[in-house]
Order: C-alpha cells, then sequence, then structure tokens
C-alpha cells in the first residue's frame, strides 16, 4: 500500500511538472495554427493573431494573444469585423473536472467590434463554416437538464473586464451608422448562488453613459425563476431606475418599481436620432414613476406618476410593442390639459383670392394654405380615458372634462362625455382623420347655459354677441390645408340665446328711424338688446345659409335670413322688422367680419314710406335737411315709386 501512495504521489508530481513544462517545449506557432484553423473551418472567415501569443496548463489553464483580428465577409465597408489590443483568460483547471467553470481572469483591452449590414441585407455577423458537414439528425441532449436550464454546475467569475472598447453598426442599404465606444465593464459573480453584478460605462454620441446592473440568485433567473434585481441607466438625456424582481424566462418577465427622469423629450429624440418633427415649443421634461410589470413586448404601469411640462397626471398605462404599430391603452387623471405647448403658432391674417364669393379680393381670411401632415397620428394607436381639472386649447378654456380618446392608424377621435364651458355644459366630439391623402375633421358640440360673449371672443376674437343659451353644430370637411377644409365643410346647427346684447348697432333704431340710426351705427356706439335669439343654420361647402333667426324684443321683433362666406369671411345678410301698423326699415348686413356695414333696404321698406316725412316720425325728413328735394330723394330710392 504504502509503495501504491508513493507510486501515485511521483504520478501526480509528474503530471504536474508536465503541465507546465508543455507550453515551453511546444511550439506556441502550433497552438496558434490550430486556433486559426478552428476559427476558419467553424466560420469560414480569417483568424489573424500577429502578437504574442503565450500558454499555461496549470494550475491555471490560460491564454494570453495580443493583436487578433478577425476578418469580414466580401463586400463589408471595413476589413475586419473584430479586433483586440489584448486578450487573456485564465481558468481554474481543477473545477472543470466537475463540469464548472471557474473564470479567474478574463480581460479584453481595446475590443473593436464592427457590425455591418451589406447591400443585400446580409448581416456580418452570420458565419457560414468553410467545410459544413451534413447536420445531423437532432437528438435530444441527455445532459441538458429539464426545463431548458443551464448544463453548467457552476459558473464562477473573478477578474472579469472590458477596456476602452468600442462598438459599431452600419446600414450599406441606408446609410445608417451608430457608435458606441469609450466602452468599459466589470463583472462579478462569486457562484451561481450568489449576487452578480455588472458596472460598466460607454459613449453614444457624445454622451456618456452609465449603467449598473444586479441579479440576487443567477442560477434561479437563467432557469425561469423569479429573482431580485436592480437595473439603473443613467446619462445627461436621461435616467432609468428599475427595482424588483425579473425571470429570464421566454419572453423576459420584470415587476417592479420604475424612475424614469427626462430633462428634454426632445432633447432624448435628438440624442436617439429620431428628432421630434412636431410644432410647439412642448414635450420639455418628462417623469413617470409607480409599478412596472413587462412580459416580452407588452409593458403595464400601475399606480403611475407622471409629468409632462408643466401638467401632472395619476393613472395606469399599457403599452405592447409587438404589432404593426405600439398600442396604449389606459387612463389618466390631469391636473390641467394645456394644448398650447403642442400647436403651431397661430397664422396672421392674408389677403383672400380674388372672386368667388361675398366680398372678393377685399375680404380678409385668417385661414392658413400650408398643408396638414396628420402623418404622426399613425405611429400608434390609442385607446385611451382621460379626465382634466381644466383644458386649455389657444384662449378657448374649458372646466372639468372628460374625455375618451381613440387613435387607430390615423384616426383620432377625441369624445368629450363631460364638458363644462363658460359657465355652461354639454358634449362633443373631435375627429381627425389623417387614414387617407387627404385629411378630414369632424366637429359634432351640443352645449346648454353658456357664456356666449366670452366664448366667441377666445374662439373667435368676436364680442360683438352676449347672452345665455345653447348651440349644437355637426360639420364635417376634408381638405390638404386649413383653407380647403373651410372650403369644403357641410354640417348643420341652431342657436338659442336669451337676455343678450348685440353691440355696435341698434337694430331697433335702425328699422324705425332710417336717417340718424344708420349715420350713428357706423360710429359703432350703439346696441341692441334681445329676450331671446333663435335660429338654424346648414352649411354647404363652406356658406353658412341661415333663413329663420328670429329677435325677441319688447319694441320691435325682428327675423333675419342669408348667408355667411365661411371661406372668404364675408356675410349678406338681412334683418327684417316684423311691426304691425309703423314704419320700419330692414337692415343688410354685408362685408367682411372685421370690417361689417350696415344699410337701409328701403325697396323692403314696411309700412306707408310716405310717413317718414311727417314730423311725427324723426325720419328722412331731419336727416335729409339741405340735401335736394325729398321726393326726388324717394323716387330715386324707391325706383320712380311716389309713396
Amino acid at each position: 500500500m504504502k509503495k501504491l501512495l508513493v507510486a501515485i504521489a511521483v504520478l501526480v508530481v509528474l503530471l504536474i511538472v508536465a503541465a507546465i513544462a508543455v507550453p515551453f517545449f511546444i511550439p506556441t506557432d502550433t497552438y496558434k495554427q490550430q486556433l486559426i484553423a478552428r476559427a476558419k473551418d467553424a466560420t469560414g472567415r480569417d483568424l489573424r493573431i500577429d502578437g504574442k501569443v503565450s500558454f499555461s496548463l496549470f494550475p491555471t489553464l490560460g491564454l494570453e494573444a495580443n493583436n487578433v483580428s478577425f476578418s469580414n465577409p466580401p463586400g463589408a465597408a471595413s476589413k475586419d469585423m473584430a479586433t483586440l489590443g489584448k486578450l487573456q483568460v485564465q481558468l481554474q483547471v481543477l473545477p472543470l473536472l466537475h463540469r464548472d467553470i471557474e473564470i479567474k481572469r478574463l480581460v479584453l483591452i481595446d475590443p473593436v467590434i464592427d457590425l455591418e449590414i451589406d447591400k443585400q441585407g446580409r448581416p456580418n455577423w452570420q458565419f457560414s463554416a468553410a467545410n459544413a458537414p451534413s447536420a445531423p439528425a437532432t437528438q435530444p441532449d441527455k445532459a441538458a437538464p429539464a426545463g431548458g436550464g443551464t448544463s453548467l454546475s457552476e459558473l464562477r467569475l473573478d477578474d472579469v473586464r472590458l477596456v476602452n472598447g468600442r462598438v459599431s453598426y452600419l446600414d450599406q442599404r441606408s446609410g445608417e451608422k451608430q457608435e458606441l465606444s469609450e466602452i468599459g465593464m466589470k463583472l462579478s459573480l462569486p457562484s451561481l448562488d450568489g449576487p452578480f453584478a455588472a458596472d460598466g460605462a460607454a459613449t453614444w454620441r457624445n454622451e456618456k453613459m452609465t449603467l449598473n446592473v444586479s441579479l440576487a440568485k443567477p442560477r434561479a433567473f437563467m432557469d425561469g425563476k423569479t429573482s431580485a434585481a436592480a437595473l439603473k441607466l443613467a446619462a445627461k438625456p436621461i435616467s432609468f431606475d428599475f427595482k424588483g424582481e425579473g425571470a429570464g424566462s421566454t419572453p423576459l418577465k420584470l415587476d417592479g418599481a420604475v424612475d424614469l427622469q427626462v430633462p428634454s423629450v426632445r432633447g432624448l429624440a435628438s440624442w436617439a436620432g429620431t428628432p421630434l418633427k412636431l410644432p410647439g415649443t412642448g414635450f420639455g421634461p418628462l417623469a413617470i414613476s409607480g409599478k412596472v410589470n413587462m412580459a416580452g413586448s407588452k409593458i403595464a404601469f400601475n399606480d403611475a406618476n407622471l409629468a409632462l411640462d408643466d401638467m401632472k397626471a395619476k393613472g395606469q398605462l399599457a403599452l405592447d410593442s409587438g404589432g404593426v404599430r405600439p398600442a396604449l391603452t389606459g387612463r389618466l387623471d390631469v391636473d390641467k390639459l394645456d394644448a398650447n405647448p403642442y400647436l403651431p403658432p397661430e397664422t396672421k391674417a392674408t389677403a383672400a383670392p380674388s372672386g368667388g364669393g361675398a366680398g372678393g379680393a377685399a375680404a380678409k381670411s385668417g385661414w392658413s394654405d400650408e398643408p396638414l401632415d396628420l402623418s404622426p397620428l399613425k405611429s400608434a394607436d390609442v385607446d385611451f380615458a382621460l379626465s382634466a381639472g381644466g383644458l386649455q386649447y389657444r384662449k378657448i378654456q374649458v372646466g372639468k372634462s372628460a374625455l375618451a380618446l381613440k387613435l387607430n392608424n390615423g384616426r383620432f377621435e377625441a369624445d368629450l362625455t363631460e364638458l363644462a364651458l363658460y359657465q355652461g355644459a354639454g358634449k362633443g366630439k373631435v375627429v381627425l382623420d389623417g387614414s387617407g391623402a387627404v385629411p378630414g375633421i369632424e366637429a359634432d358640440f351640443n352645449l346648454s347655459g353658456v357664456q356666449i360673449q366670452p366664448l366667441l371672443r377666445d374662439a373667435a376674437d368676436l364680442d360683438r354677441i352676449s347672452g345665455a343659451g345653447g348651440f349644437t353644430t355637426a360639420v364635417n370637411g376634408h381638405g390638404k390645408s386649413q383653407r380647403e377644409i373651410i372650403g369644403a365643410l357641410n354640417g348643420k346647427g341652431d342657436l338659442n340665446l336669451a337676455n343678450g346684447v348685440i353691440k355696435g348697432l341698434n337694430l331697433v333704431a335702425m328699422v324705425k328711424n332710417v336717417g340718424a340710426s344708420f349715420q350713428g351705427a357706423q360710429r359703432g356706439a350703439d346696441q341692441t338688446e334681445f329676450a331671446a335669439l333663435t335660429g338654424t343654420y346648414t352649411i354647404t361647402n363652406g356658406i353658412l345659409h341661415n333663413n329663420d333667426l328670429l329677435l325677441k324684443s319688447a319694441e320691435v321683433p325682428m327675423t333675419g335670413a342669408g348667408t355667411a362666406d365661411l371661406p372668404h369671411r364675408t356675410v349678406d345678410y338681412k334683418i327684417t322688422p316684423k311691426i304691425a301698423g309703423a314704419i320700419a326699415v330692414p337692415v343688410l348686413i354685408k362685408g367682411p367680419w372685421d370690417n361689417l356695414s350696415y344699410q337701409p333696404d328701403l325697396a323692403g321698406m314696411v309700412g306707408d314710406p310716405s310717413k317718414l316725412l311727417q314730423g311725427g316720425t324723426k325720419g328722412l325728413g331731419d336727416a335729409l335737411k339741405g340735401q335736394p328735394k325729398v321726393d326726388d330723394v324717394l323716387k330715386g330710392l324707391l325706383g320712380g315709386q311716389k309713396k
């Protein structure tokens, strides 16, 4: 027995000596050529080792190679797919006998990897073996554990580092090129059942990023079981922090708390190479925090707190990026939704084209000829419920409201199920249709109890009508610009106001006093009070028609009929008094919206025109004093009639 033990001891010593001595007696070129040949057989590419190569077998299985390069396939822009300044690998030998891998040292210094897709769409990371044998029939791997987990008993990482690396990507079809430089990474893994940590940094688009990843139970994670996990990505344009648990199953699953901070959404988009081509000045600071649940392409945020620019919101969000377009669903409660930072600047008024419609070239128009671009509406699908303590659109201020927002293939619908508007309330729906070649718009509103003066002032810079009441409208139009849509507008509606005032003209005085009242009306100093103002209208190709306007007044009730040319922003309208047994003159209202003129319609005079000359009624007799003979004036006005 003693001799046997001695023999075994001698054998072990001889093996150790041989393991240490062999690398000194076998030429390193033999190892180098074998490595190069194996790489060629496996990938069909050329592996070059232009620097010094050294090996060791005990106590660690080691390799050090300098100036290593790996060639690209024909047609690539760069000669090599990968180069490496220095590679150092040391594996503990004894753990290998138990199917354990203990990496004592793995250091990659100055690695450069150039990823490419050639003009035919072939990526350079797909390899074809030089002498590829026919693939054998697939057989179950008896050594693989059940559930598809790793076949390793143990994996340990001691000194694993990547120093000053660079990775680039080039698509020859589009010319797109990206580069990640100054890459540094350090990994730590005492065991598969111990904590894993990765800390690194890199520079992309002149911005330095840091990355920290930790995993409490790597073996459980790789086997598809849950493990505590954390990830933090930090750069000047974005900061992302996740703490929770994950499972490395298919698909990858994460569940935990997330905190996202973006100083500027526009800045982040520009840094990522996809600048936001959206109008306005919005999309600045963004902050999102809450609980996240991710399974592959599906991400859900619960108990979410969001802040974008000056708006704050709470709710739930769900995003599925696995379809043709990203799909967003959820609900948000916003303190106040201000649309102005996301709208283009208002277009200044320009002269309307000559010809067509009342007013011609003399009329002014605020409609824009800029082509409408609704293509961003095709970037995602949305099904969203939104409530807001207030809404701001241009000058229009809306109180507490509830909206259902839907966006599908370029068609956007905003359904206002609750709308508080200028002391009134109602419902409405707006549709922007960018699904076709020609954009379209639809609007449908039903409001009651609204103070009309502040609404018209904020919506159309008009403040001549006041009163409380309601109106309904349903319109639609299509066109490639704002002006085209207004010119193709069709629809209908009605108006019902009470206890109001029309500023700038006294219709009662006009229809009773032809002379002085019209002179005063042109100065805009008078007003018309009414108990009720009602009417209906239709819109055909941008022309609004009304023939049943009714103005109830204690002195002179009136009716009205006429048109409003929306594309040219002009009016051609007639107010007719309804007076029993008294003289009154209809009023013609014509001209552009911002410079209306008022004229007596003597041909449509109600009553006996000769009464205008009687002293009891202050009329043309006073207005025409010192002028040509009154009979001659009336004769000319009334087409030769004596009365």
